[in-house]
């Protein structure tokens, strides 16, 4: 290859003028993948309305399960049958739901010589629905009258 040859060869292209200005995005393009975007949001929206909904159960559900343990605690450190008596309360919980604590007792009647064991139920219910949140049972051992 001669002197020539070799200066043309090297030479870079000539941009394609018939493409004109067609870098980077277009409206239309830019338009299109926003609707996209769009849609995306709206199909998400109810699982995420109801991650919340459950979020919020299981708060008011965590809440309820510990008052009940502490009412069995409680049971679980009678000694008499005179401090073996069924009570309600009513507490409102970090969210403001309102819970109503129902403690019943079964019968109470032990002598001197025989202990009994005394069932109790404690029942926590929404203030707001009247629904059943938690359940909790358990047998409090009573030693004396």
């Amino acid at each position: 290859m001669n002197a020539i040859g070799r200066r043309f060869a090297t030479r870079p292209a000539k941009p394609d003028i018939s493409r004109g200005h067609e870098e980077g995005f277009g409206l239309i393009e830019i338009l299109i993948s926003m609707m996209l975007l769009a849609i995306l949001a709206v199909a998400l929206i109810p699982i995420l309305v109801q991650g919340l909904k459950q979020s919020a159960s299981n708060a008011t559900l965590a809440s309820a399960t510990q008052l009940a343990n502490e009412k069995i605690e409680q049971a679980r450190a009678w000694k008499t049958c005179g401090e073996a008596v069924a009570s309600n309360s009513t507490v409102t919980d970090t969210r403001g739901v309102s819970l109503t604590i129902t403690t019943t007792v079964g019968a109470c009647a032990p002598s001197a010589e025989n202990p009994v064991s005394v069932p109790v139920t404690v029942v926590v219910t929404r203030g707001d629905t009247g629904g059943v949140v938690t359940t909790t049972k358990t047998l409090a051992f009573i030693a004396g009258p």
